[in-house]
């Protein structure tokens, strides 16, 4: 039923979300700080930027590890 490239598929779909998920979070939580508006959609962006490509990096790894 599920061959790789549906595993492929469903991992980075997963760290999509995680990742919008920290960028709310850090964005959230940089307003909440007394932020300006601007700083803090530049915190969310950076979040979700760093956390998609360091879990993008490690899946990577992962992956050549069980081959």
């Amino acid at each position: 039923m599920f061959n790789s490239t549906n595993h492929r598929k469903c991992t980075v779909v997963i760290l999509l979300l995680a990742s919008l998920v920290a960028a709310l979070l850090a964005g959230i939580g940089w307003s909440l700080l007394g932020g300006e508006p601007l700083a803090a959609v530049a915190a969310g962006g950076a979040a979700f930027a760093s956390c998609f490509g360091i879990g993008l990096g490690a899946a990577t790894y992962l992956r050549e590890q069980g081959s």
